[in-house]
């Protein structure tokens, strides 16, 4: 009798503790992060580390992840799919609120859920505006704007002019791209800018990687110095559907450029550029990340109102820079090792 009364009072206290966990885990809340692309993109897991400044240190929050995994894969067709897919998977985890990282996750996701008295939206990385998403006038919805830092760059480009002993005149920079839509965005951005003591060319959009070539190769005389951030996008033939490897396309900019190449994204170093000055993604995280987290402690959305980016980050390729016989200040070679942008 005292042997069946023990085994009762031991399921008793297994089914209560179970139930309980299961309470707490249904009932706690939930952060969804919507990537538009994938953690093999530099872009994306350097969002990640920030995003993990914040999230890492939270507890009695379900977080989770999602990647729509468009930067490779750009098709309508599979687009479509991976909106499909990201819907789903906020049905399956029902966030209260989701962290919408770069373009594809506001158009194809995230604008669906403007107004949704039960989500709350906090985007990052939306180089354009957020008015196409209805985000200007929704009540749910707020986030960090990603701005390229036009003021560094024309710092650096001045600094880097006196280097090359261009005097007297307003050194020329012109922003060579891909077609894509992001550094559309980009070009609409820099035109607006006053570029003081630089003559910004605009940007010169190209659509494969020969148009690409002849522009660059050509480009003494044109400028004095070539601004690059997006080429994942240049096609390999006219109506080709496969596109030039980013690093492929950047190690040979760099190598037969006739003019200082200036990225402006610290992956663009990576790939080969010999100076880079970028948005910060770790600001885009843990702006992003505290954002999300003061909702769910239950702040009034319009206490955080939108933000732009205000932090840049310095990359570095000393080989290239040694190529080209240009020094710069140590501190940037200390900021870029700093943040694990220096690359040999």
């Amino acid at each position: 009798m005292l042997k069946k009364f023990t085994i009762l009072i031991m399921a008793t206290f297994i089914l209560t503790l179970t139930g309980m966990i299961l309470y707490e885990n249904i009932n706690k809340p939930r952060i969804l992060v919507l990537h538009s692309y994938s953690n093999d993109y530099v872009w994306t897991r350097q969002i990640n580390a920030g995003l993990d400044r914040v999230l890492g240190k939270v507890q009695g929050v379900d977080i989770r992840y999602h990647e729509m995994k468009t930067k490779k894969m750009s098709g309508k067709g599979y687009i479509d799919r991976a909106g499909i897919a990201a819907h789903y998977a906020i049905e399956l985890i029902r966030p209260n609120v989701i962290v919408a990282i770069d373009d594809n996750a506001q158009k194809y996701v995230a604008k669906q859920y403007v107004n949704n008295p039960d989500i709350k939206i906090v985007f990052a990385g939306i180089n354009g505006s957020p008015e196409p998403y209805g985000y200007l006038e929704a009540n749910n919805v707020t986030g960090i704007l990603e701005r390229k830092p036009a003021v560094a760059l024309s710092e650096v480009i001045l600094l880097l002019s006196e280097n090359l002993g261009i005097i007297g005149q307003k050194p020329k920079a012109i922003f060579l791209s891909d077609e894509s839509h992001s550094t559309e965005r980009d070009g609409g951005y820099l035109d607006s800018i006053d570029w003081v003591g630089v003559d910004y060319l605009g940007r010169h959009p190209k659509a494969t990687f020969d148009d690409w070539q002849s522009a660059v190769k050509n480009m003494k005389g044109e400028a004095d110095f070539i601004l690059v951030g997006g080429y994942r996008k240049l096609h390999k033939s006219p109506g080709s559907a496969e596109f030039v490897n980013a690093k492929e396309v950047m190690t040979w900019t760099e190598a037969n450029s006739p003019v200082p190449v200036i990225g402006m994204n610290t992956f663009n170093s990576e790939e080969g550029a010999m100076l880079s000055i970028g948005v910060s993604p770790y600001e885009q995280g843990e702006v992003a990340a505290t954002m999300a987290i003061k909702l769910i402690e239950g702040v009034d959305i319009k206490s955080l109102p939108i933000q732009t980016s205000s932090q840049y980050v310095v990359a570095v390729r000393k080989s290239a820079l040694d190529a080209r016989n240009i020094s710069i200040p140590e501190v940037f070679e200390a900021y870029a090792r700093a943040s694990n942008n220096y690359f040999n």
